[in-house]
């Protein structure tokens, strides 16, 4: 396959850099990227009218990570947002109290870069999970998770993966690093030429979140993790999700897969499906397709999960990242 050498254009026609005025809703979209805006002039703690929803949406279809600086928000007011787009993933505190963090072991032993994340239901809000590296021992956690350096898109391993995440920021590393990059699949698939795009096209995958089947991981998983991954293989069953799906808002193809879970190409041989993915994969490393984010204190995120992968970047293993997040259900991935 081959990608075109030109830099996509941005989706919005006044073009990088030149805020979009709304002016009937008391906000600006101020583009970063070809995939990311930032909102200017916008308070999430405040309920919504209608026309001010409409017009949100409308910037999030164009820009798929959309940024609010300086919110000051209640677990319960982080919750109300994120129910504007759509139900929340709830995590019930009685089922937490009798919980074991079930992760832990899927940890690599190298290539590492950032420590574990703990879960925890928030006491305020159970639509509202604290993400942080630090031990609470007032709360229970529901889960230690490895901290998403590999590019991946959540829970693309199940059979109705989350449709937008919004994250907003309790404490960032003192000592810097954390930044969250975006890789917009849109981008790719737009890039590539159009024999590819039929060849990929109509095709499946299989996605599982166990990493001891996946080829990717292989050689750098402790015995635990290994054991682990094979648990949650007998455990979990393997997902097969188009290779490209369609927007369900705008109707607008992206590719659907990432290194984290998807494990190959269902009907092709191992070598051809090996070679396709990793060739789709380092494509994800290639900058015209990222937004790159530095995270400041109080910034309020929300992403389109069903057309970005995302990771986590570098930072100390000893320092405090701390975010508030709200997942918000979506429905089965639509082909090509």
């Amino acid at each position: 396959m081959a990608v075109s050498s030109s830099s996509p254009r941005p989706s919005a026609k006044h073009g990088r850099g030149n805020p979009l005025p709304f002016a009937l809703t008391g906000f600006e979209v101020n583009p970063l990227s070809p995939t990311a805006a930032e909102i200017k002039g916008f308070d999430c703690a405040r309920p919504m009218d209608m026309g001010t929803l409409r017009a949100l949406k409308e910037a999030y279809l164009n820009y798929p990570v959309l940024i609010f600086r300086d919110q000051v928000l209640s677990a319960p007011e982080l919750a109300a947002f994120g129910r504007m787009f759509g139900p929340l993933e709830m995590y019930e505190n009685s089922a937490a109290r009798n919980a074991r963090p079930p992760l832990a072991s899927l940890r690599e032993t190298r290539l590492r870069t950032t420590p574990d994340q703990m879960l925890y239901p928030h006491p305020e809000d159970n639509g509202v999970l604290i993400m942080t590296t630090e031990v609470l021992p007032e709360l229970t956690a529901i889960a230690v998770i490895d901290n998403a350096e590999c590019w991946h898109s959540d829970a693309s391993h199940k059979s109705e993966p989350y449709a937008t995440i919004a994250v907003h920021v309790v404490q960032n590393p003192a000592c810097g690093g954390g930044e969250t990059e975006f890789c917009d699949l849109r981008l790719i698939y737009d890039a590539l030429p159009a024999a590819d795009k039929r060849l990929l096209s109509g095709l499946t995958a299989t996605h599982h979140w166990s990493k001891s089947l996946n080829p990717r991981f292989a050689g750098v998983l402790d015995d635990a993790a290994r054991e682990q991954g094979v648990h949650i293989a007998a455990m979990i069953p393997q997902i097969h999700q188009p290779v490209v799906r369609t927007h369900p808002d705008t109707g607008r193809p992206a590719f659907y897969i990432s290194p984290r879970f998807t494990l190959a190409i269902d009907g092709a041989t191992p070598d051809t499906s090996e070679a396709i993915l990793n060739e789709l994969f380092a494509l994800m490393d290639d900058s015209r397709f990222c937004y790159r984010h530095q995270w400041r204190e109080r910034d309020l995120m929300i992403w389109d999960n069903r057309c970005l992968n995302h990771r986590v970047h570098a930072y100390a293993a000893n320092d405090v990242r701390r975010r508030h997040r709200v997942t918000i259900g979506g429905d089965r991935p639509i082909p090509v």
